[in-house]
């Protein structure tokens, strides 16, 4: 082999990898279970463990079989939010039909103050990310005046009800002056059939006793801290022998393969 293609093949090799503190440590992609056009069309049962998702991160959002609570992974401990709100740490075998995580190494962290409402601050984050065309993950620490969180209601094992049609009553909790944590991942608009795109939030209080998925919120006057972590693309497993996932999508029906 030549000098120079001996040199490509050292930076494919190592191009993956990060130092840290300097040790090397790999450079990990979002880890995605199934996909957000599944759950469009009505999959809601996987074949994924926590314990078995937990290799593939500690940091995260997703949800549970027949949609059983939301999920919310930080700092290694993956929580479930039921719904009547109550939150509890979730068992290892309990199994998800969706989720992403990833293991957080935050590249750019700062703070920002006079950020009123969730879309002010969507619009913040945007502009501080090096490429809109690339995921991240996102840790947002930050005090909320009033916030709204959505959970999930458990469905039937035969439910395959479309995913915008069960949010329209869909369990919904507020709570004022609290604060947490925002988990969650923007995704290019060019992967909106992944997850939700630009962004999918789920927060979980200081306290560990309220959380669900992002809704709406109107944030305090305090600092709030963001950390942002630059992810180098997707690794995504599908359902094994899942009927209601290998059948045609009623939204994919008319989906072109041609330009």
């Amino acid at each position: 082999m030549s000098k120079k293609l001996t040199t490509i093949a050292s930076l494919i090799t190592t191009a993956s990898f990060l130092v840290v503190n300097g040790q090397v440590q790999e450079e990990k992609p979002i880890f995605h279970y199934s996909a957000m056009d599944a759950m469009r069309n009505g999959v809601y049962i996987g074949d994924l463990s926590i314990k078995s998702l937990a290799a593939k991160g500690s940091f995260g959002l997703g949800t549970y079989n027949h949609l059983d609570g939301e999920m919310i992974a930080l700092d290694g401990i993956f929580y479930r939010i039921a719904s009547d709100g109550r939150v509890t740490k979730a068992e290892v075998e309990r199994e998800v039909p969706f989720a992403s995580v990833a293991f957080f190494r935050a590249d750019k962290e700062f703070e920002v103050s006079g950020i009123k409402n969730i879309e002010m601050l969507q619009k913040e984050i945007i502009s501080k990310l090096p490429s809109a065309n690339k995921p991240y993950a996102l840790r947002i620490e930050c005090v909320f005046e009033s916030i709204v969180v959505g959970g999930a209601n458990k469905l039937e094992d035969w439910d395959t009800t479309g995913l915008a049609e069960l949010m329209k009553t869909r369990p919904l909790y507020k709570k004022g002056n609290i604060s947490g944590t925002l988990v969650g991942f923007y995704n290019p608009p060019s992967f909106a059939a992944i997850d939700l795109s630009p962004f999918h939030f789920h927060f979980i209080s200081n306290d560990k006793t309220y959380g669900g998925h992002l809704v709406s919120g109107e944030l305090s006057s305090v600092k709030i801290k963001i950390s942002i972590d630059e992810k180098s693309g997707y690794e995504i497993l599908l359902p094994k022998q899942n009927k209601t996932f290998d059948k045609p999508w009623p939204q994919q029906s008319n989906a072109k393969s041609s330009y």
